[in-house]
């Protein structure tokens, strides 16, 4: 089950919440919701009361006026209350944080380099074979990864620089490693790619997931 969300309003908007956050109040200390709706109805009309969180000792009580919850933030909020068993509350304003608001994460799929217009992209279909992709996992996996963020990382030729975006080109890491030797094989018979001498630096990249 998801509980709504609420937290301290901003400050100067207290006043404006008909919402409380209470602790000590709750299953977990012996009080239902029922017998806690009821001490707070006292100082107005409630709306709902429930958990604030999994403890079962912290609620959330919403009126349906602001001011019904000033009062009672005002008459209860570290005092001893005689209707919930002489508990005393430790109470605060809260406002319903709103849910964030759905992303459309879709990318859209282009199988096709030029409708990407991104210089120095090229898009081969089928370029390696199943076989070739099993040999080049295996080979990967045998190197040694540089862990980052969220994320792990190869660099071979020259390093990949994060911060700047761009490789570090004062530093040269050494020839380009032979599990793709067969690669820039292929990339040497194709036409299509003039800056194919060009090829000194790979970074494989894979999300640290604990495998590949």
């Amino acid at each position: 089950m998801v509980l709504p969300r609420f937290v301290r309003p901003k400050e100067g908007d207290s006043g404006s919440s008909p919402n409380l956050y209470v602790a000590n109040c709750g299953p977990a200390v012996g009080l239902s919701f029922d017998t806690i709706a009821s001490a707070f109805s006292s100082f107005g009309e409630v709306k709902g009361v429930h958990a604030a969180d999994e403890s079962g000792a912290r609620v959330i009580v919403s009126f349906l006026e602001p001011s019904s919850a000033h009062s009672a933030f005002n008459a209860l909020n570290g005092r001893p209350c005689t209707l919930l068993g002489g508990r005393t509350l430790h109470i605060r304003h809260s406002v319903l944080q709103p849910p964030a608001s759905r992303v459309d994460d879709s990318v859209p799929v282009s199988l096709n380099a030029p409708d990407l217009n991104i210089p120095g992209l090229y898009l081969f279909h089928d370029f390696i074979s199943a076989v070739d992709e099993e040999e080049l996992l295996q080979a990967v996996d045998a190197g040694t990864w540089k862990s980052l963020s969220k994320r792990r990382v190869q660099h071979y030729g020259y390093e990949f620089c994060y911060d700047t975006r761009n490789v570090d080109a004062k530093r040269h890491l050494g020839e380009l490693p032979s599990f793709v030797s067969f690669i820039l094989q292929r990339v040497s018979l194709l036409q299509d790619i003039p800056e194919k001498s060009d090829l000194d630096q790979l970074t494989i990249y894979s999300l640290d997931l604990g495998g590949r």
